[in-house]
């Protein structure tokens, strides 16, 4: 067998990601590996997926400690950007839970090739923010995927993958850390594979291909028309931020955090939407049936749910969000 040689990797992952943090990690200890560079957020910028959680991490620090170039483009196509990777004469780069598009000056310059670790079982869910989708879709089927990097977005080779199968009970954010999980599992088990230089790929089925874009506004509201289920995908998909949310027909805001489907407890309201309080409890009409509301968000804190004093409904017509 040949000497193996260390391959030189340039990581490109968020700022405050849970995901770049492991990465970086195992990258920069590994004894044929060498990180020669981090890109990450510009200054000031953070990934929204991990704001106001605890245990957070800094990839800028992560870096500085071990001595490894950092890099924070505004642009990640920047000329002069491109012209300072290539002096470190990378054999790879990896990106994980990075933000920016790679365009194919970028990606011509790694010796080797360019690999993407995606949170979700491509061809299926490209797109962004898969675990906010696979939830809201009521997928059970789910999973992670490293593929070779290319012009379209989420559409290149596959070079490994990962299957995960969901109970269809877990929040965005519960399927986001199992995606974070499988996605460490996958670089461990797929870096043996790139130091050697040998990784077999298989082309995605376009056939099977979906695509989701980012999350608005109207995906996190809360349509009491619809059916009980739909709300709870929907509830689920949401948590832990920025949570699904409706206006009540006194205008307030309320942003739901957990729900409860309990069927036909009531009888049937004259609309859906309407609110009724028994023993100290929250519960609103579906389109089907009941659901108790057990958390809201408030002030950035879950609390009991409970609404002003007044309320009787919630709005079925959507309104979007106002902003500051």
């Amino acid at each position: 067998m040949s000497e193996l040689h260390p391959i030189r990797v340039v990581l490109f992952s968020e700022v405050n990601s849970k995901l770049g943090a492991p990465f970086l990690s195992i990258l920069a200890e590994h004894p044929l590996v060498r990180l020669v560079g981090v890109v990450t957020s510009p200054p000031g910028r953070l990934c929204p997926y991990f704001l106001g959680e605890e245990d957070q991490v800094d990839l800028e620090k992560q870096a500085g400690e071990r001595g490894v170039p950092l890099f924070r483009p505004t642009k990640v196509n920047d000329p002069g950007l491109i012209r300072e990777l290539a002096a470190l004469a990378p054999d790879y780069f990896l990106t994980g839970n990075y933000q920016q598009i790679l365009k194919p000056d970028l990606l011509a310059v790694p010796a080797i090739t360019s690999i993407n670790f995606h949170p979700s079982p491509l061809p299926r869910y490209a797109g962004w923010a898969p675990f906010f989708w696979t939830v809201r879709e009521g997928e059970l089927d789910s999973g992670v995927t490293a593929i070779e990097m290319t012009p379209q977005i989420d559409g290149g080779p596959v070079v490994m993958q990962k299957r995960i199968r969901l109970a269809g009970n877990e929040t965005a954010l519960e399927v986001r850390e199992s995606h974070t999980i499988a996605n460490v599992a996958l670089l461990r088990q797929l870096l043996p594979r790139l130091i050697a230089r040998d990784y077999p790929t298989s082309p995605q089925d376009p056939a099977l291909r979906s695509y989701f874009s980012k999350p608005g506004d109207r995906d996190y509201w809360l349509d009491f028309g619809r059916s009980s289920e739909t709300i709870l995908r929907t509830v689920r998909a949401g948590y832990r931020s920025p949570g699904a949310y409706v206006r009540t027909d006194r205008g307030d805001q309320l942003t739901v955090l957990t729900a409860e489907d309990v069927g036909r407890k009531f009888p049937a309201p004259d609309a859906p939407g309407a609110l009724r309080i028994e023993s100290g409890a929250l519960y609103a009409a579906s389109a089907d049936g009941w659901l108790r509301l057990w958390s809201l968000d408030v002030h950035g804190a879950e609390r009991l749910a409970s609404v002003p004093d007044g309320t009787t409904r919630f709005d079925t017509r959507f309104q979007a969000r106002t902003h500051a």
